[in-house]
């Protein structure tokens, strides 16, 4: 998949318009995607396995690594929640991190 999506972006491919009864070059790509962070990884390259496993995060992902292991555990994802969400009875104060703007996605 990920080298039809590199061919459609880089070279495009013929396609046959029927309505204009011509031939032209149509380029893609692929732009939003649901997905687990593994199927994420392999689609953007980026690294979901060690301590900025956030995309939205990044520098400042919450992690703990386990003392009796090498594991990653993230944690504070209940920030990102309106204040007062009866998810488990607890409540966060962390700050939820800016957004990033478009010019940092495409950077």
């Amino acid at each position: 998949m990920i080298e039809d999506l590199t061919k459609l972006w880089d070279e495009g491919v013929a396609v046959f318009d029927g309505y204009q009864n011509e031939t032209f070059k149509l380029r893609a790509m692929l732009f939003c995607t649901i997905n687990d962070f593994l199927a994420y990884e392999n689609f953007s390259g980026y690294s979901v396995k060690d301590h900025r496993a956030c995309p939205i995060c990044e520098e400042d992902t919450i992690y703990v690594q386990l003392k009796h292991g090498r594991k990653i555990v993230y944690t504070r994802h209940q920030r990102f929640l309106k204040a007062y969400h009866p998810f488990n009875g607890s409540q966060e104060h962390d700050i939820v991190p800016i957004p990033l703007t478009s010019e940092q996605v495409l950077e």
